[in-house]
């Protein structure tokens, strides 16, 4: 099997210890379990930008985001930068994407069968590109209009509306939305207005085994699923809700932010300032609920390679473009370079390796760019990218993979070199961490350690050329 086929499930603002394999006792995810009970995660595993645009296109590039301009939100992908998806095309691969992709998010627009031009020009042979979550119901070309009108198609921004709009549902559902976002606070919660089956990330996961029970075995194929939850707004559907009755979650970080910089204070007092215990735990329940969700139609993914037979040609990855707070240090959301929104899940599952288990590899999103390449046996000019190949950790061999982690944001960036976490922040105070005595990001050694500092400021700088 030289050319596998490849599925690579994404999830959105994911927690990397909200996993039952990764030890959280308090919800099952059986069916991402699998994954990992037949591949290698990579415990350590961060994004090169924890928040969605710039983390997404990083791994299409291979590449740090500052090298593609690219370092917040909103800002497309350079298209004279080469894809991955590219190089799979080029190489014979049907290459199909069903979900978000963020690589033109300035846009807000997708088609309302999800197949603009400009896809198909970023590799994609098959693209269903939807809506992500949090502008699943703004009107097309019009970011945060919620003046949508179900009989104009001007007014339609993607597949997911249309699909709702055929169901009569579009209405309540952007209804609803209106409701969050007039009276916005972090911590929100209630069910959606939607049934599970008609929820954004079930018909993400219907469409990717519709996909993979048409695909065939005439060329090789990746498939991008691209779920857009468990990222708020936090309202997974009722059934799952109420099913979801965990003992306890676990508690948030707790920090009186006196070591934090400026802008961390400020952004925790807006986010959680007057919130109460109960509404911390109502939004861990919907965020667990929505991770139910992802893991059942991951399940049915699973099912449907065994089905078609395709199972033992096919490597499976699920990862995430970045993390979530969930609380920590008085945070929600992502955009900073703290353990929640930086870390990921990573689990990358090939049949053809016996080897299973975990790594301790410093791994970063963008390293799945020349690892697919090379699964796919597709020569790379892995010198012209930052992302270097995890294959021969899958293999189980010895090999140091990268010495620092690195991540970037407009006002913010980070260094980690297995230990020492060294944080940079633009016109503010900088902090180091020692997470294996701090892993909990509390005690800042900048005043006590400059030793430590300088070498990863230095490493930093190295980086950022």
């Amino acid at each position: 099997m030289n050319h596998p086929n490849i599925v690579m499930i994404m999830v959105d603002q994911f927690r990397a210890d909200w996993l039952s394999c990764a030890g959280a006792s308090f919800l099952e995810t059986p069916n991402i379990d699998r994954i990992a009970a037949n591949g290698i995660r990579f415990v350590k595993a961060a994004c090169n930008s924890p928040v969605c645009g710039p983390s997404r296109c990083s791994l299409a590039a291979g590449k740090y985001p500052h090298r593609l301009g690219n370092l917040e939100n909103f800002v497309n992908f350079p298209n004279d930068q080469a894809t991955y998806y590219q190089a799979l095309r080029q190489a014979g691969y049907r290459v199909g994407i069903v979900g978000k992709s963020d690589l033109h998010k300035g846009d807000h627009f997708y088609g309302i069968n999800g197949n603009l031009p400009l896809m198909y020009h970023l590799g994609f042979t098959d693209p269903h590109e939807t809506e992500g979550k949090m502008n699943a119901a703004f009107q097309r070309n019009n970011l945060m209009s919620f003046d949508i009108d179900p009989g104009n198609d001007e007014h339609i921004a993607g597949p997911y509306q249309n699909y709702l709009r055929e169901r009569g549902l579009l209405t309540a559902f952007v209804q609803d939305y209106k409701q969050r976002f007039a009276d916005w606070k972090y911590w929100n919660a209630w069910p959606s207005p939607l049934p599970a089956e008609h929820f954004h990330d079930s018909y993400i996961g219907r469409k990717s085994c519709e996909f993979i029970e048409l695909a065939g075995s005439e060329t090789p194929w990746h498939l991008f699923v691209s779920f857009v939850g468990p990222h708020d707004p936090w309202d997974a559907p009722a059934s799952y809700v109420d099913a979801y009755h965990p003992e306890a979650f676990p508690a948030s970080i707790q920090d009186d932010l006196r070591n934090k910089p400026e802008w961390i204070k400020k952004k925790a007092n807006k986010q959680t300032g007057g919130m109460s215990e109960e509404e911390l735990h109502r939004v861990k329940r919907h965020y667990g609920a929505a991770i139910k969700l992802i893991d059942d139609w991951v399940g049915h993914i699973l099912d449907t390679l065994e089905a078609t037979g395709a199972a033992d040609q096919t490597v499976v990855i699920f990862c995430a473009d970045h993390g979530e707070m969930m609380g920590d240090h008085g945070l929600f959301q992502k955009s900073t370079m703290y353990e929640g929104a930086l870390r990921i899940p990573l689990i990358i599952a090939d049949p053809r390796q016996p080897h299973a288990g975990t790594s301790d590899a410093l791994a970063e999103l963008m390293d799945l760019h020349p690892t697919m390449l090379e699964l796919a046996g597709i020569e790379r000019m892995e010198s012209t990218l930052d992302g270097k190949s995890l294959v021969p950790q899958l293999k189980g061999e010895q090999a140091e993979h990268k010495a620092y982690q690195f991540s970037e944001l407009n006002n913010t960036r980070m260094i980690f070199d297995g230990r020492y976490k060294l944080i940079e922040n633009h016109n503010d105070i900088n902090e180091l961490y020692d997470l294996q005595d701090d892993p909990q990001e509390l005690i800042n050694l900048i005043p006590s350690r400059p030793e430590l500092v300088r070498p990863l400021m230095k490493q930093m700088q190295e980086l950022r050329k």
